[in-house]
């Protein structure tokens, strides 16, 4: 019972660390566009940031498969 907690708190923070990489990794295409040349790519400048968040979003998403599901209520017959 204790580890499926664990395994909770572990998508929970990976998702917040993934969508908060996301968010800075789109902030900061959005901010270096303006900046750049015309033809210069601004997300090769972001690929780490975008990578990472990436993979923390998939550790989320894999981690929810072992999470404790939900019993739905036995009130409905």
């Amino acid at each position: 019972m204790k580890h499926k907690k664990i395994i909770k708190y572990i998508s929970n923070i990976s998702f917040g660390v993934g969508a908060a990489l996301g968010a800075y990794a789109f902030y900061s295409i959005i901010k270096s566009r303006a900046s750049l040349p015309e033809g210069v790519c601004p997300v090769d400048n972001s690929r780490p940031f975008i990578i990472i968040a990436i993979i923390f979003l998939a550790i989320s998403f894999v981690a929810s498969f072992f999470m404790e599901k939900k019993k739905k209520s036995d009130d409905i017959e």
